[in-house]
């Protein structure tokens, strides 16, 4: 049995309704929607999600005509911090081997080289084209990744009707009682009166966490993050990514869908006046969230997904990744008995390490010499710095090594970019770059920037590229129709 609302239950509910044997009867109920606490989900679906909708028999085609999202190459983050740091979180395959060496690598030889200029995402994002990477693997685009701008009440309601088309029985009712033995639920009494059992409970609430609240599960202490989110009609088809900048107050995103754009400004409770002025329009809704997670997202017969089991700051794509892995992980340790010890103690432990290398990529934007002087960076700058964390800077600006952990959710290529865009800059030079002929290195990287340079030129602006594929799109849904 599924409960809760919003993106996390129907997301669950349709990779359940599509996974799970046909035996396995799926009861859905839906409660009262809480749309503006699914923004803290982002409005980015990071590349992964690609894969994740053809697991649910939802193509690309189908996403873009049914939902007003757009093409997203990654963030662009302006001026982090109060700094003259910019660039582009990008989504990219793979960094290049170039004369032997990692490009990483190669760049970190001079200083004035950026990683940037060599990743064609990060520059077709900064200058507002898209296109579709080509097959050719040849082909600079081809290296280049992307994801989507979405509306979070969009897509939930996309998710809902694909969910629908299978056998779910759907109750639309709010759960008033939760009933326990020592370790599991026993039932749910709902507010039409009807009293439902089942052998595993989804917990897909939100941060409430209606089913796994009242358990010994303890959620971690942590910070209380607020928010204003808008959306602004009237707004054409920008850039072909999300931008962040940031103030005294906090941070500021926006990207824009073909309904317009979505605002959300995040700042600390004593910061709400400068924070709204910043905002620049009347909100559609105000949030309030404590970030943290729980210690077990999996008690007894109940697992949390998503917003129940943990609550991550939207400055990354940190909370949508989360949620795909929380899915992943129990469509694959879903229980076959109902002795589910051994399935919980291992979600347990990836969801753990899940959310550890999620937060310290977050956490990562902060460790800077100076921030401002606001309430929202003096608490970010208070967190204390994990040992992962501390390992991952100290080899990076000892000799430019990244250090990686077992299946993060954020690899290698996003670290580099992100140590490149902070400005982080290795003390000693790698061994192995340091043998690379530096002529041929030049050459190689001057070959490189001029053939990503040549391809932008031909790439049409985004909302081009969006108005056409969707006519072509349409044209072909009705010939097939």
């Amino acid at each position: 049995m599924l409960c809760g609302s919003g993106l996390s239950l129907w997301m669950t509910a349709a990779a359940m309704s599509r996974s799970l044997p046909k035996t396995i009867a799926l009861k859905v109920v839906e409660s009262e929607s809480k749309p503006a606490e699914d923004a803290f989900y982002g409005h980015i679906l990071p590349p992964a999600a690609y894969r994740f909708h053809l697991s649910i028999g939802l193509s690309e085609p189908e996403l873009l005509l049914n939902t007003g999202s757009t093409f997203a190459y990654g963030t662009y983050l302006h001026n982090w911090a109060g700094t003259d740091r910019s660039w582009v979180q990008a989504f990219h395959q793979p960094l290049l081997v170039l004369e032997g060496v990692p490009l990483a690598k190669l760049i970190q030889l001079d200083p004035s080289l950026s990683l940037q200029d060599t990743l064609i995402s990060a520059q077709a994002a900064v200058g507002g084209v898209f296109a579709h990477p080509p097959e050719d693997h040849k082909h600079p685009l081809s290296r280049a990744e992307y994801g989507y701008a979405f509306d979070p009440k969009e897509l939930t309601a996309l998710y809902k009707a694909v969910s629908l088309t299978r056998s779910i029985q759907l109750i639309e009712a709010r759960i008033d009682h939760v009933e326990r033995n020592s370790t599991d639920i026993t039932s749910v009494t709902l507010s039409d009166g009807q009293r439902l059992s089942a052998d595993l409970f989804i917990d897909c609430s939100g941060s409430s966490a209606i089913l796994l609240s009242p358990s010994k599960i303890e959620a971690k202490g942590s910070s209380t993050m607020q928010a204003l989110i808008s959306r602004i009609t009237d707004t054409p088809v920008g850039k072909a990514a999300q931008t962040i900048k940031s103030g005294d107050y906090g941070w500021q995103s926006e990207i824009t869908l073909r309904s317009g754009a979505r605002r959300m400004t995040v700042f600390h409770e004593d910061s709400r006046q400068i924070a709204a002025a910043a905002h620049g329009t009347d909100p559609d809704a105000s949030i309030t969230l404590s970030l943290g997670c729980r210690e077990n997202a999996w008690a007894g017969n109940c697992v949390a997904i998503g917003q129940a089991a943990c609550v991550v700051e939207p400055l990354t794509t940190a909370p949508m990744k989360l949620l795909l892995r929380d899915i992943q992980r129990l469509m694959d340790l879903f229980p076959v008995s109902t002795d589910m010890r051994i399935e919980a103690r291992e979600y347990n432990r990836v969801f753990q390490d899940d959310v550890c290398h999620a937060e310290i990529f977050n956490q990562a934007h902060f460790v800077m010499t100076t921030l401002p002087n606001g309430p929202y960076w003096q608490a970010a700058s208070a967190q204390k710095q994990t040992s992962k964390l501390t390992r991952k800077l100290t080899q990076y600006e000892s000799r430019g090594h990244l250090v990686a952990y077992d299946n993060e959710p954020f690899d290698d290529v996003d670290w580099a970019i992100l140590h490149d865009g902070m400005g982080r800059q290795p003390r000693r030079r790698d061994p192995l770059a340091s043998l690379a002929e530096p002529a041929k290195v030049a050459a190689r990287l001057e070959q490189r920037q001029k053939s990503i340079q040549s391809v932008l030129s031909k790439m049409p602006p985004h909302s081009i590229y969006v108005s056409k594929f969707l006519s072509y799109l349409h044209r072909k849904h009705s010939q097939n129709g």
